[in-house]
Protein backbone atom coordinates (compact mmCIF):
# COMPACT_ATOMS: atom_id res chain seq x y z
CA UNK A 1 0.00 0.00 0.00
CA UNK A 2 2.68 2.54 1.38
CA UNK A 3 4.60 1.47 -2.39
CA UNK A 4 1.52 3.26 -4.32
CA UNK A 5 1.99 6.61 -2.56
CA UNK A 6 5.42 7.17 -2.11
CA UNK A 7 9.22 6.35 -3.52
CA UNK A 8 11.18 3.67 -1.55
CA UNK A 9 14.62 4.92 -1.34
CA UNK A 10 15.05 0.98 -2.40
CA UNK A 11 17.92 0.69 -3.79
CA UNK A 12 19.70 2.70 -1.71
CA UNK A 13 21.98 5.51 -3.02
CA UNK A 14 25.77 4.66 -2.45
CA UNK A 15 28.43 7.60 -2.53
CA UNK A 16 29.77 6.07 -5.86
CA UNK A 17 26.50 5.65 -7.17
CA UNK A 18 26.05 9.51 -6.10
CA UNK A 19 29.13 10.65 -8.16
CA UNK A 20 27.92 8.89 -11.14
CA UNK A 21 24.56 10.63 -10.63
CA UNK A 22 26.28 14.01 -10.73
CA UNK A 23 27.82 12.96 -13.90
CA UNK A 24 24.34 12.08 -15.41
CA UNK A 25 22.41 15.05 -13.92
CA UNK A 26 24.90 17.41 -15.82
CA UNK A 27 23.79 16.03 -18.74
CA UNK A 28 20.16 16.49 -17.73
CA UNK A 29 21.00 19.89 -16.90
CA UNK A 30 21.89 20.59 -20.03
CA UNK A 31 18.83 19.66 -21.63
CA UNK A 32 15.87 19.83 -19.30
CA UNK A 33 16.60 23.19 -17.44
CA UNK A 34 16.34 25.15 -20.89
CA UNK A 35 13.72 23.86 -22.39
CA UNK A 36 11.06 22.65 -18.84
CA UNK A 37 12.68 24.90 -16.57
CA UNK A 38 13.54 21.56 -14.62
CA UNK A 39 14.07 21.89 -10.91
CA UNK A 40 16.18 18.40 -10.26
CA UNK A 41 13.91 16.87 -7.81
CA UNK A 42 15.20 13.41 -9.09
CA UNK A 43 11.33 12.05 -9.69
CA UNK A 44 10.95 13.66 -13.01
CA UNK A 45 7.12 13.67 -14.46
CA UNK A 46 7.16 16.46 -16.95
CA UNK A 47 5.68 13.63 -19.10
CA UNK A 48 2.64 13.44 -16.90
CA UNK A 49 2.33 17.05 -16.64
CA UNK A 50 2.59 18.15 -20.71
CA UNK A 51 6.36 18.85 -20.17
CA UNK A 52 5.77 21.73 -17.60
CA UNK A 53 7.92 20.83 -14.37
CA UNK A 54 5.45 20.66 -11.19
CA UNK A 55 8.15 22.05 -8.90
CA UNK A 56 7.61 25.12 -10.05
CA UNK A 57 4.77 25.69 -8.13
CA UNK A 58 6.30 27.84 -4.50
CA UNK A 59 4.53 24.85 -3.16
CA UNK A 60 6.28 22.24 -4.89
CA UNK A 61 2.39 20.64 -5.64
CA UNK A 62 2.59 17.24 -7.21
CA UNK A 63 -0.83 16.28 -7.92
CA UNK A 64 -2.33 19.31 -9.27
CA UNK A 65 -2.90 22.79 -7.43
CA UNK A 66 -3.73 24.12 -4.22
CA UNK A 67 -6.74 25.71 -3.26
CA UNK A 68 -5.35 29.40 -3.52
CA UNK A 69 -5.60 29.07 -7.19
CA UNK A 70 -7.50 32.57 -8.10
CA UNK A 71 -10.32 32.46 -10.75
CA UNK A 72 -8.19 34.16 -13.51
CA UNK A 73 -5.61 31.29 -12.95
CA UNK A 74 -2.83 33.50 -11.08
CA UNK A 75 -0.93 32.17 -7.98
CA UNK A 76 -1.51 32.49 -4.45
CA UNK A 77 1.99 33.08 -3.90
CA UNK A 78 2.79 35.28 -6.48
CA UNK A 79 -0.50 36.47 -7.81
CA UNK A 80 1.68 38.55 -11.08
CA UNK A 81 1.72 34.92 -12.26
CA UNK A 82 -0.19 32.50 -13.51
CA UNK A 83 -0.65 29.01 -11.36
CA UNK A 84 1.93 26.06 -13.21
CA UNK A 85 -1.13 23.96 -12.54
CA UNK A 86 -3.11 26.32 -14.62
CA UNK A 87 -0.41 26.11 -17.12
CA UNK A 88 0.06 22.56 -17.49
CA UNK A 89 -3.88 22.29 -17.66
CA UNK A 90 -4.13 24.08 -20.71
CA UNK A 91 -0.94 22.36 -22.13
CA UNK A 92 -2.28 19.17 -21.50
CA UNK A 93 -5.23 20.37 -23.38
CA UNK A 94 -3.59 21.56 -26.49
CA UNK A 95 -1.60 18.31 -26.69
CA UNK A 96 -4.52 15.81 -25.99
CA UNK A 97 -3.02 14.49 -22.90
CA UNK A 98 -5.57 15.26 -20.19
CA UNK A 99 -5.68 11.74 -18.67
CA UNK A 100 -2.28 11.81 -17.03
CA UNK A 101 -3.19 14.77 -15.22
CA UNK A 102 -5.81 12.32 -13.33
CA UNK A 103 -2.87 9.93 -12.44
CA UNK A 104 -1.67 9.83 -8.71
CA UNK A 105 1.96 10.60 -8.40
CA UNK A 106 3.78 9.72 -5.16
CA UNK A 107 4.58 11.85 -2.07
CA UNK A 108 8.14 13.16 -3.45
CA UNK A 109 11.34 11.54 -1.64
CA UNK A 110 13.34 13.95 -0.77
CA UNK A 111 16.63 11.98 -0.85
CA UNK A 112 16.17 11.58 -4.60
CA UNK A 113 16.96 15.26 -4.59
CA UNK A 114 19.42 16.65 -6.75
CA UNK A 115 19.85 13.14 -8.07
CA UNK A 116 19.57 12.33 -11.80
CA UNK A 117 16.26 10.91 -12.46
CA UNK A 118 17.34 8.85 -15.53
CA UNK A 119 19.42 6.71 -13.49
CA UNK A 120 16.65 6.74 -10.86
CA UNK A 121 14.65 5.38 -13.50
CA UNK A 122 17.01 3.00 -14.47
CA UNK A 123 17.54 1.77 -10.92
CA UNK A 124 14.00 1.47 -10.68
CA UNK A 125 13.14 4.12 -7.61
CA UNK A 126 10.85 5.90 -10.07
CA UNK A 127 8.06 5.09 -12.82
CA UNK A 128 9.79 5.18 -16.56
CA UNK A 129 8.18 8.51 -18.47
CA UNK A 130 4.74 7.77 -20.14
CA UNK A 131 5.38 9.31 -23.66
CA UNK A 132 2.15 8.46 -25.89
CA UNK A 133 -1.27 8.90 -24.53
CA UNK A 134 -3.89 6.73 -26.72
CA UNK A 135 -7.11 7.38 -27.03
CA UNK A 136 -7.29 10.77 -24.33
CA UNK A 137 -10.60 11.65 -24.73
CA UNK A 138 -12.60 8.02 -24.29
CA UNK A 139 -10.17 7.31 -21.14
CA UNK A 140 -11.44 11.04 -19.11
CA UNK A 141 -14.59 9.81 -19.68
CA UNK A 142 -14.05 6.44 -18.05
CA UNK A 143 -12.24 8.73 -15.49
CA UNK A 144 -14.79 11.10 -14.76
CA UNK A 145 -17.84 8.28 -15.09
CA UNK A 146 -16.30 5.87 -12.42
CA UNK A 147 -16.14 8.95 -9.98
CA UNK A 148 -18.16 8.69 -6.73
CA UNK A 149 -18.10 12.35 -6.24
CA UNK A 150 -19.49 13.35 -9.95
Amino acid sequence: MIKDIATKNNPPISGRERKFSRLLLFFEDVIKIPLFRCQRCGECILSSTAFICSQNCPKRMRNGPCGGTRQDGSCEVYPDRKCVWYKIYYRSKLLKRISPLYDIKKIHNWNLEHTSAWLNVFKKRIEAPKWFVHKDKQKVKAIISNDPER
